[in-house]
């Protein structure tokens, strides 16, 4: 099924209204068909006349009724007309709506994946520029052509009636300037499509440049950028043109075709004329209805182009929605319970930042064991990245995941998130298999701080309770505090009540962690993940997090992944992950001990800190 037509079938609660638009627009259509008759009769009444040698007032009283009929006519086809054009303006606005919030929604469900395998501007580009096209042609696209294909059949059926002969010839004209535009139609589609293809790449890399900015110019590569912004600014600039080209070959077509044919009325008319066959109002009625027929043709050629246009940008639409969605069979709830001293009566009763932190130590827990049984994973059947991985997690302890850049350290704390699914074998929270969990609870019961701190416009206090909206302010002033947030946000001009904007731009990238450890701390998980929540912090800062998070991480099963191995030394034990696999488990002494994989990597960190 065809992008439009499935549209068309889906925007089918809307078919009622358009059923009245097209009644709306064939009565407008009536009103302006019968103009050019009436119009005719009054040149014909002034020719007679002119012939009878009567004076002017006399011919104006014998036309007076007919120019009140048009009067009425015309007022008649603005009435209509802007009725239908209001219909199509509430129909194309709730359709496109429809459609926007369909897309928009679907992209909260589709898998990570997909956001790795597509470009963001891309993606930016379907939801806006696409988008709008579609709008563009349904509120004017739609209304036009029915208009158009309504006056066409009206104004040939008019000269039919008139004169035979005449109308057919201009009907063979008409007939074979359709069959040119609906080859150009074809043609536009394809290149509309490309077209649109190129501005998603465009967008792609200006939103690299605005985000890449301070990188760009440390590295010196402004002139590097530039030239790659410079190459898909050619390619688009090449796919326009083809475009542009496409569309701009209708009017000098439809303008021949235009000029032949009044060439035609003029010449074989006016014969027609000289033998009796036809008056001079009737010519002159033609005329007007040669205009109501290339005028129309005219509109509907460049509304196809624009159809050509909207199918190829709903293409692009429905290739995302039609993306399946992230498979969540999961029907289980698991328990988040900790103890009974939870932060939401911890915050009701502070009295010290002392007083709370012993208050939270005092939490019991015996939920967060985490297991990994004969997992294999890939990001594809033929590239298996972890095969027959055996782990099991304590609840309640705190595991140090270490290993080189690229070993899949992260790729491990993402399985257990369920961002990716597994090939084989299970994981299991609480001897519960996370794919019989819902997302929604297996989200809930497991937090993560990730080394990229993710801020949204709004205010500081919004951003903190991101995760728990109905947060009350001592609370999120309570895990400010923990998080070592508490002093710099108390130095900003509103405080928590500070606007953010554009991702935190105006704090440092330590500062807009700290806020996102505080975010997750509110949520108060029962298990935690920290990949490399650290790494943006300065050192001092870190001690005081370190203190923060060794308090808070009592009682719950944390899963923390740093680089900096002091900051792990102190975890129930550390798995260390090399190749996808686990090549050594144990605690940090035991690990130094054996002398193996770990040593290397603690003794290569210690060396770097003493440089």
């Amino acid at each position: 099924m065809s992008p439009l037509r499935r549209f068309l079938v889906e925007s089918k609660s809307q078919w009622g209204w358009l059923a009245l638009l097209i009644l709306a627009l064939i009565t407008a259509a009536m009103f302006e068909v019968s103009a050019p008759i009436l119009l005719g009769k009054i040149v014909d009444a002034i020719v007679s006349g002119l012939n009878a040698e009567q004076d002017i007032y006399t011919i104006i009283a014998s036309v007076d009724t007919i120019i009140l009929w048009l009067i009425a006519i015309y007022s008649g086809h603005a009435l209509f007309t802007y009725f239908g054009e209001y219909m199509m303006a509430s129909i194309g606005s709730k359709t496109v709506l429809a459609l926007r919030t369909r897309m928009s929604t679907h992209l909260y469900s589709l898998p990570i994946e997909y956001f790795h395998d597509h470009q963001r501007g891309d993606l930016l580009s379907r939801l806006t520029s696409d988008l709008d096209t579609v709008a563009e042609t349904i509120g004017e696209g739609v209304p036009g052509l029915v208009s158009a294909i309504i006056g066409i059949i009206g104004a040939t059926a008019m000269m039919l009636w008139i004169s035979p002969i005449l109308g057919a010839s201009i009907i063979v004209i008409i007939l074979i300037g359709i069959v040119c535009l609906t080859w150009l139609s074809k043609r536009a589609r394809r290149v509309y499509l490309r077209n649109q293809s190129a501005l998603g790449a465009f967008n792609s890399g200006i939103e690299e440049i605005v985000v890449g900015k301070p990188i760009i110019q440390t590295f010196g590569l402004e002139e590097t950028t530039t030239n790659q912004v410079q190459a898909l600014n050619e390619n688009l600039f090449k796919s326009m043109r083809s475009a542009a080209f496409t569309s701009q070959l209708v009017e000098p077509l439809v303008k021949f075709l235009n000029q032949f044919t009044y060439c035609l009325v003029a010449i074989q008319g006016g014969l027609m004329v000289l033998r009796g066959a036809i008056s001079i109002g009737d010519i002159q009625a033609f005329f007007l209805y040669v205009g109501q027929v290339s005028d129309p043709l005219s509109r509907s050629s460049y509304i196809m182009t624009k159809f050509q246009e909207t199918a190829a940008a709903l293409g692009r639409i429905y290739e995302v929605i039609d993306t399946p969605s992230e498979i969540d069979n999961g029907k289980l709830v698991l328990s988040n319970s900790k103890s009974d001293t939870n932060i939401d009566t911890i915050s009701n009763t502070i009295v010290s930042d002392s007083s709370i932190l012993t208050n939270t130590s005092s939490r019991i827990t015996h939920t967060g064991t985490i297991d990994f049984e004969h997992v294999d994973f890939g990001y594809s059947p033929s590239n298996v990245f972890m095969k027959d991985i055996n782990i099991h997690i304590p609840g309640g302890s705190m595991v140090a995941i270490v290993g080189p850049t690229g070993a899949g350290k992260s790729t491990l704390v993402n399985l257990i998130m369920r961002f990716y699914d597994i090939m084989n074998g299970r994981i299991t929270i609480d001897g519960v298999d996370i794919r019989d969990v819902s997302r929604e609870s297996l989200h809930n019961t497991v937090g993560m701080v990730l080394q990229d701190a993710w801020i949204f416009t709004g205010t500081i206090a919004d951003n903190i309770a991101y995760g728990k909206p109905n947060a009350t302010r001592e609370e999120i002033e309570y895990v400010a505090r923990l998080a070592m947030a508490d002093h710099f946000i108390r130095t900003l001009p509103d405080g928590y009540d500070t606007v953010l904007k554009q991702g935190g731009d105006d704090l440092s990238q330590g500062q807009r962690q700290l806020i996102t450890i505080a975010r997750a701390f509110l949520a108060d998980p029962s298990i935690l993940i920290l990949d490399e929540a650290t790494a943006n912090v300065d050192t001092r800062t870190e001690v005081e997090v370190q203190k923060a998070m060794n308090t808070l991480l009592k009682g719950r099963t944390s899963i923390v992944i740093a680089h900096r191995l002091s900051t792990i030394k102190n975890a129930d034990f550390l798995l260390v992950v090399e190749n996808g696999t686990i090549v050594e488990q144990g605690t940090h002494h035991e690990l130094i001990e054996r002398g193996g994989h770990y040593k290397t990597l603690y003794e290569n960190y210690a060396a770097g800190m003493s440089i």
